[in-house]
């Protein structure tokens, strides 16, 4: 097992058997709650049950749609009905939307309880765990309402990937192919001795990945400055996640983001920040790895108002975080509409859309 001393929470990874009881023992609660989305609860929970005994298991159903304040009144109203105090603990139990929400609701709840990530998804044991993030979709943006808060402990366990489909091994990877980019050229070198998903050493991808959210989260816990290289592939990642999911067919957070690395990597490489050598390495590995999304893209005129939207935007402006080599990366870069859809346009050639992929079949 290795642990990672963190002032936004201690990290262990290794086999939740080897000593996850003993870091709740040491919190003595008064009091323990799982909280699950429907798909953990079948898959995930009986992994720890031999572990873990809790009060109850509040269950929200699976999917970003849930992100909402509306399963916070939920949780808070399960948490009422089990008698949960102060010296209560919330177990957080799935992928980044059980993370975001079930931390934001235990933050709230008697103005705050205790809680801990067990993340499930390898998008939240590489991301959306790490670094006191918590938060709910409102009005159609992605985590407009939220908190920085620290959670207990993060516990992440490789074997809750064996779980998992394909397409969501592959929006975890889109997060440590982020980091890569943005501050690691060790762990790019690592992505790119990857020959197959499915014969990946994740151990050790884990604890490259934690090393550099870890780095960069602990030195601005707030997103005040360096914090803000975190949001790449983000900015038009989650335009276009918030777009899909206000119509008939969403896109996971880990394809949205694949997209956003996309078109921002273009970005970079139309202002001249990030060079054609880099810039075509960062698109053939993002290819390889993750395949191209089956997409019909917005036009540009539906997708430039929800980044104009951006949460992280300041004095009226969305400053976009941009790579200039593997492993480096500025933010606060402000772009012109006009070469945000350069980018947009570059983006559909990226793509496969649903009729492409039929026509192939035929």
């Amino acid at each position: 097992m290795n642990t990672y001393p963190s002032p936004l929470g201690d990290i262990y990874l290794g086999s939740v058997l080897d000593g996850l009881i003993a870091v709740i023992e040491k919190l003595q609660p008064s009091s323990i709650l799982l909280l699950a989305d429907s798909n953990t609860l079948k898959y995930c929970i009986p992994l720890i049950a031999p572990v873990i005994r809790a009060e109850q298991c509040i269950v929200i159903q699976a999917g970003e749609q849930h992100k909402t304040l509306s399963s916070c009144e939920h949780i808070w109203s399960s948490l009422i009905e089990n008698g949960a105090d102060r010296s209560a603990l919330v177990l957080n139990v799935g992928g980044g939307m059980i993370s975001d929400l079930g931390g934001f609701a235990a933050s709230c709840f008697q103005r705050g309880i205790r809680f801990g990530h067990i993340p499930t998804s390898l998008l939240s044991m590489a991301d959306a765990a790490i670094g006191g993030k918590t938060g709910v979709n409102f009005e159609g943006y992605k985590n407009y309402i939220g908190r920085f808060e620290t959670p207990a402990f993060i516990w992440i366990d490789p074997v809750f990937l064996e779980t998992l489909p394909a397409q969501e091994i592959k929006d975890g990877l889109a997060e440590i192919i982020k980091h890569a980019i943005i501050g690691s050229r060790s762990l790019w070198e690592s992505l790119s001795g990857i020959e197959t998903l499915t014969s990946t050493q994740w151990i050790g991808l884990l604890h490259e990945n934690v090393l550099i959210k870890k780095r960069i989260t602990e030195a601005d816990p707030h997103e005040n400055g360096l914090r803000k290289v975190l949001n790449f592939g983000h900015t038009i990642g989650h335009a276009l996640e918030s777009h899909f999911l206000a119509g008939p067919h969403p896109i996971s957070h880990g394809q949205a983001v694949t997209l956003g690395m996309l078109a921002e990597a273009k970005l970079a490489n139309v202002i001249g920040l990030l060079d054609d050598k880099d810039f075509q390495a960062i698109i053939e590995l993002i290819h390889r790895l993750l395949g191209q999304v089956e997409v019909t893209l917005p036009s540009i005129e539906e997708i430039l108002p929800w980044i104009r939207g951006d949460k992280k935007k300041t004095n009226g402006q969305v400053g976009f975080s941009l790579p200039d080599r593997i492993g480096s990366c500025g933010w606060n870069i402000i772009l012109e509409d006009r070469v945000i859809s350069s980018g947009l346009d570059w983006l559909e050639t990226q793509v496969t859309t649903p009729s492409e992929r039929l026509s192939g079949d035929k």
